[in-house]
């Protein structure tokens, strides 16, 4: 959920590092995205693959109020940037969410090979669906981070009698660092998947971000019944301190659509 910061996953950038040093990094980014073109995307192929790699459970196990496990498809659009170097990327027109598990649902989205965000949804007693944690991956100009932000069960990803307006905050760590949550529910609604209107509702979870990296990386999801993503809207603006050359700023802009309900395994 994005984890779904990539700052928040490439401290690189903010340890001690001095100009010369920076200056070649940012070269050698220029270089990697460019000149070797390292937005390399999951097709299906590969996404069954990693699915089957990944799954444990039999398949169609998972708890009948989690997702179904398989490869589901979206429409996709935006990309990603850097503000330095010229260096950015744009997503594919499709990609795909990875779904595993079976008494909490792992939902991985993998445009590129070079980039993951996902989460770790579980259901609650209350009938809550919380975010047990918000997973990633990047590789960029060489470097390849994973990050893990852990969080409490009230980290709600629908909560429980839930009504419209209703918000609520907690906080998550990565490592050492602390990320706040702040969640809202905006309100029932219905998402156009595969000509077919699915009802869905729609929350928004805003992660921010403070100290040595600031900024902020709100989520709007529309959420079907059993807590599958059919639409999900996401905006990135983080920035860290970069020594004397200042602070370099991520940004990203993200637009994904279920095309089916059915998923392929």
């Amino acid at each position: 959920m994005p984890a779904l910061t990539w700052m928040s996953q490439h401290r690189w950038w903010a340890l001690g590092v001095g100009a010369t040093t920076l200056l070649v990094l940012v070269v050698a980014g220029v270089w990697f995205f460019v000149f070797r073109s390292p937005a390399t995307r999951v097709d299906l192929r590969q996404a069954l693959r990693l699915y089957r790699l990944e799954e444990k459970a039999e398949p169609g196990a998972t708890d009948r109020l989690l997702p179904s496990d398989g490869v589901y498809q979206y429409r996709t659009s935006g990309g990603e940037q850097l503000s330095v170097g010229g260096i950015s990327r744009s997503f594919p027109a499709t990609s795909d969410m990875i779904v595993t598990g079976d008494r909490c649902a792992t939902m991985e989205w993998e445009p590129f090979e070079q980039h993951m965000e996902g989460l770790v949804e579980c259901r609650q007693n209350d009938g809550a669906l919380s975010i047990g944690s918000a997973l990633s991956y990047e590789e960029i100009a060489g470097t390849r981070t994973t990050s893990v932000i852990d969080c409490p069960a009230d980290t709600y990803f629908v909560p429980p009698h839930w009504f419209a307006g209703e918000r609520w905050r907690s906080t998550c760590r990565s490592g050492d660092e602390k990320v706040e949550f702040a969640g809202q529910v905006i309100g029932s609604s219905t998402v156009d998947v595969g000509r077919k209107e699915v009802p869905a509702l729609h929350t928004r979870l805003t992660l921010t971000f403070s100290g040595s990296e600031f900024g902020t990386n709100p989520n709007d999801y529309w959420i079907g019944w059993d807590g599958l993503i059919l639409r999900q809207r996401e905006s990135v603006n983080v920035a860290q301190n970069a020594g004397p050359l200042g602070s370099v700023r991520y940004t990203e802009e993200m637009a994904i659509t279920l095309t089916s309900m059915t998923p392929s395994r």
